[in-house]
């Protein structure tokens, strides 16, 4: 029969090696709390004053947002107004984690056939990387061309991959200097349409200063979200949430609010702790007049999802 010491001495031992083990697993286990929770501005109403828009962010929960160029800040802003946005994000503590370069460049694609309307989306980019800069913002989303506008074809796929390719090039020591990184996304252009291609497109660069801006319901009619993510793994600047419903047939399906479609969100998220990203995640949304409520609701939905790490 053990004496009493023996048993003390023994539990004691047990609790030590218990608490090591939980410190380990702590240590091991991935911090769910490096994902940040962030919104996209369109959200919010147009015309509605930048500070108001960081201001009702912040009283949502989400710690930061993605700005467009073409909304908070515009081509012809002057780098005082830019800062003043930056400015204006600061006093209300959140990140501004994003600028969409969209006003002007749809017009000046990247790998439209004229030299002369590439160099003017070359500028359009410039001008977006001085501008991120200003306000502390560590990427710029880009949708650097289309294929084509519906069922209109325009621009072949090669001739997409080689234009594109080389206007970048032209703007990574730019964006290098100035630490703001060129951030292509996967959106609904018919261009870099798999996880293979996307990865591809931005290691041909060599530079942590091209990464790929995810986008987790445009890839669901035709793919999945967590390959991409395991694919893409450490290429991956931003994600966007967006929610899928898939047609029963083989139409193409349609976007729904978060949690209402068949996006396997415990599967993105394994994936995402998986791979360590340690960025943001943001819902998608546009402004609906009807729901005012809609960027609270869109925070809960995110924690939700959040919450399945």
């Amino acid at each position: 029969m053990l004496s009493t010491a023996v048993i003390r001495l023994k539990t004691l031992t047990t609790r030590r090696q218990l608490a090591v083990l939980a410190v380990t697993a702590a240590i091991a286990r991935p911090a769910t709390a490096r994902v940040k929770k962030g919104i996209c501005s369109v959200i919010f109403p147009k015309g509605m004053p930048a500070a108001d828009r960081f201001r009702e962010t912040r009283n949502a929960g989400f710690e930061g947002i993605e700005i467009r160029l073409c909304e908070e800040v515009t081509l012809s802003s002057t780098p005082d107004e830019v800062k003043r946005v930056g400015d204006e994000a600061r006093k209300a503590g959140v990140a501004i984690s994003a600028m969409w370069v969209s006003q002007g460049l749809s017009d000046n694609p990247l790998n439209h056939a004229s030299p002369q309307v590439r160099q003017a989306g070359v500028a359009i980019i410039g001008t977006a990387i001085g501008f991120a800069a200003y306000v502390n913002c560590p990427a710029l989303l880009l949708v650097p061309g289309r294929l084509g506008n519906g069922p209109k074809f325009i621009t072949g796929y090669q001739d997409t991959w080689t234009r594109v390719t080389a206007e970048l090039k032209k703007l990574v020591p730019h964006a290098a200097k100035a630490k703001v990184i060129l951030g292509p996304e996967n959106a609904w252009n018919k261009f870099l349409v798999s996880p293979l291609e996307m990865r591809s497109f931005v290691d041909q660069f060599k530079s942590p200063w091209v990464q790929a801006f995810f986008d987790a319901g445009n890839v669901m009619q035709f793919g999945y979200p967590q390959d991409w993510i395991l694919t893409l793994g450490s290429r991956m600047k931003n994600v966007h949430l967006k929610d899928y419903k898939l047609s029963a047939r083989s139409e193409q399906g349609r976007f729904v609010n978060l949690l209402e479609g068949d996006v396997d969100w415990e599967e993105v998220m394994a994936a995402i702790i998986k791979v360590g990203y340690q960025g943001f995640v943001a819902p998608e949304y546009s402004y609906d007049a009807n729901d005012p409520d809609r960027v609270r609701k869109l925070s809960k939905l995110t924690g939700k999802i959040l919450a399945m790490a």
